[in-house]
């Protein structure tokens, strides 16, 4: 029995429930309202000490982390695989799949957190401030709510999400020269891994799409492919209606 808990339309989020709705495998879902901090749930904490989402439990085992999990899902279900054949297409699916979790995933939280979270931060008494830091349980994450608290991020810290974001988008377009996919002729995790957040950027920069052609139109390719349209629109699953 395979069960994913996950926040719904959050980038890691849609990674790992696109992985599952891909490779056609049933699962049943938790929906954690972060807005409510139900990943500080003790219970929650006890199946990943991190109190992130998603996590996968599968036969009563534990998988953390959207990339791993999807790697894990791809290789116990072997139909329907999502990683290319050869060692080198493998390689450079892995090469994105890294730039989504160092390079894109900060980018994303810097503009995201202070559209979704500085005014209930801000609004918070001393006393509940203090308790959802102490329960949050990566150091990184006690910081950016500190700074949410206080002015904000600053101007450099979006200069350096604006420059990851540059990054992505650089990077992505190069490998669409040669290919159309990321990691090479067929769709593969590496899109999975990457789609959210061009999805994310192309909302705080649309600019980006007009200079990335190839990007834009891999975007809208994928962006129609029924697994990606499941998982991308809001639902009962997301937490939200259609």
């Amino acid at each position: 029995m395979l069960e994913l808990y996950h926040a719904g339309l959050t980038t890691c989020s849609k990674k790992s429930r696109l992985a599952l709705k891909e490779k056609g495998l049933a699962y049943k879902s938790h929906y954690l309202n972060l807005g409510k901090f139900e990943h500080h749930d003790p219970a929650y904490l006890k199946l990943n000490p991190n109190g992130l989402v998603p996590t996968l439990v599968h036969d009563g085992k534990v998988v953390i982390e959207s990339g791993v999990i999807n790697e894990y899902v791809d290789e116990v279900f072997a139909d329907k695989p999502l990683k290319p054949a050869d060692p080198l297409g493998r390689a450079r699916m892995r090469i994105f799949c890294k730039m989504a979790d160092e390079y894109a995933l900060p980018a994303t939280r810097i503009p995201t957190w202070t559209r979704t979270k500085a005014a209930q931060v801000q609004a918070m008494s001393a006393a509940e401030f203090d308790r959802v830091v102490s329960e949050t349980a990566l150091v990184d994450h006690r910081l950016k709510l500190q700074a949410l608290r206080g002015e904000g991020f600053s101007k450099k810290e979006f200069d350096e999400a604006y420059g990851r974001m540059d990054y992505v988008f650089d990077r992505s377009e190069a490998a669409l020269s040669e290919s159309p996919y990321l990691a090479g002729a067929a769709y593969s995790l590496a899109d999975i891994a990457i789609l959210p957040y061009i999805h994310a950027f192309r909302e705080v920069r649309p600019e980006l799409m007009t200079t990335h052609p190839r990007t834009t139109e891999w975007y809208e390719r994928v962006m129609v492919r029924p697994a990606v349209q499941a998982t991308y629109q809001p639902s009962d699953e997301t937490g939200t209606q259609r």
